[in-house]
């Protein structure tokens, strides 16, 4: 044998049995540079475990409260329409309030009244442009509302 055979025999001896070496690697993870990849994957399943059990349950739960405010003002909309709504049909249950429904809906008078409506006088407009036929109507709504002014009637507001 030559001495570079010698060599190599001696290292081949000197090497560890790959079970040895895989023990020995084991250990080497666990108490030296592993122990930073084992700290990194506990924190993550840590981080995981409390977004999983705390914070996905108090999202849906401050969802669910707001859902619930929401359907619990809607629901008291409703129970009030409702209510107004049983009022008007108690109301038509009786016969004064058919009649007053059959007054407003579709103006009813009973025999012998007469039916007057009233509504509000429009505002007359006051600013009329100057060319004839204009300026006649100016003086005339003039005179009328220095008429009304002297007699203390309903008219004045047509003063201009």
């Amino acid at each position: 044998m030559s001495s570079s055979d010698k060599k190599k025999s001696k290292k081949a001896s000197q090497r560890p049995s790959l079970s040895s070496r895989i023990l020995t690697r084991g250990r080497q993870f666990w108490d030296g540079g592993g122990r930073y990849g084992a700290g990194v994957v506990g924190v993550a399943l840590g981080v995981g475990l409390t977004f999983s059990l705390v914070v996905f349950p108090l999202r849906d739960y401050f969802e669910q409260r707001s859902m619930v405010s929401e359907k619990t003002a809607e629901f008291e909309t409703l129970a009030d329409a409702n209510e107004q709504l049983q009022l008007e049909v108690n109301s038509l249950k009786t016969p004064e309030g058919i009649r007053n429904a059959a007054r407003a809906q579709l103006g009813y008078v009973l025999p012998g009244e007469q039916r007057l409506q009233m509504t509000q006088m429009p505002a007359l407009p006051t600013d009329l442009p100057p060319q004839w036929p204009y300026s006649m109507v100016k003086d005339i709504l003039r005179v009328r509302a220095e008429s009304v002014v002297k007699s203390g009637g309903p008219l004045s507001p047509l003063a201009p």
